[in-house]
């Protein structure tokens, strides 16, 4: 009973410690690509990876 709950315990600590590497790293990519975007603008540029971001609504 005890080893349920001790393995119950971990699981769910990997499961949070997943969860946050994952939205940590997903914060870090859309702040490279604001900080990519400005710095091309301020070089007048375009990005190159825009239009593969673009959506049509159809």
């Amino acid at each position: 009973m005890e080893l349920a709950i001790v393995i119950g315990l971990v699981v769910l600590i990997f499961t949070a410690a997943a969860a946050t590497v994952a939205f940590q790293d997903r914060r870090t990519a859309r702040r490279e690509a604001v900080r990519r975007q400005a710095r091309l603008a301020r070089l007048g540029e375009v990005d190159p990876l825009a239009p593969q971001r673009l959506r049509v609504d159809r």
